[in-house]
């Protein structure tokens, strides 16, 4: 019998590149967070239904999860926008979602929602691909989405939540979302900056900005870094 084959010849993603110039101004918000800032304006300012698959971006009190006060203070105001109808979803009603969802089998028709937010929820799925393809079907055509996967990244689950099966390489990410228009990815943290965080000093800030001058300023480190990094954003387009 034939063996079954995988397609190598889906496109590649593209690689965010920072056009800003200014030392400070890069040191201060890393080009992954500028990426993850403006990928979420253009989301919520497109309007339109936007679900957030496991509340990963924080911002709404009323659902009991952990706040990221920094999400909240930048993106909240536009919850209150009429063109935007925010919906939450888990798979679980302990931080009260709009909707109790299984990711790998989503309810929501073909097409039908603008956009999606989906971070930090991917390495905890047992079926990625078809987890990423439930995403994909739901989105309308020219619809939008927000990722983050993690790839150098520390062992993390919770006995009586979650588990953490995967990591995501840049050529996983593209065949992941093979069937969309557009992929987009923006790596977060260099390499140093990424192996500083597997050690008790990762927090301590004269080491943590001494790896990212060296990960961001250093040329051929920067090329490395690329595909040796924490994670990713993925912006995807249908």
């Amino acid at each position: 019998m034939p063996v079954d084959t995988v397609d190598y010849q889906f496109k590649k993603a593209n690689i965010y590149k920072d056009s800003r110039s200014g030392f400070l101004k890069k040191l201060k918000l890393p080009f992954w967070d500028k990426f993850f800032i403006d990928r979420i304006k253009e989301i919520f300012e497109n309007g339109g239904l936007i679900v957030n698959i496991g509340g990963g971006i924080r911002i709404d009190g009323s659902r009991g999860n952990k706040i990221n006060e920094k999400n909240k203070k930048e993106f909240s105001k536009y919850l209150s926008n009429p063109n935007v109808k925010y919906k939450v979803t888990d798979y679980t009603d302990k931080y009260s979602p709009d909707f109790v969802e299984d990711i790998h089998n989503l309810s929501f028709q073909d097409g039908s929602i603008d956009s999606i937010f989906c971070i930090a929820i991917l390495e905890h799925v047992y079926d990625p691909k078809k987890a990423t393809g439930e995403m994909v079907r739901v989105l309308k055509d020219g619809g939008m989405g927000l990722i983050y996967v993690p790839f150098i990244y520390r062992y993390h689950s919770h006995k009586d939540d979650y588990k953490d099966y995967f990591r995501y390489s840049k050529d996983g990410i593209a065949y992941l979302f093979r069937d969309c228009d557009s992929i987009e990815i923006c790596p977060v943290r260099g390499i140093f900056e990424s192996l500083l965080r597997f050690l008790p000093l990762h927090n301590f800030a004269p080491f943590k900005y001494l790896m990212r001058m060296i990960d961001i300023f250093t040329p051929q480190i920067r090329r490395v870094s690329e595909t040796q990094t924490s994670g990713y954003f993925i912006f995807i387009k249908k």
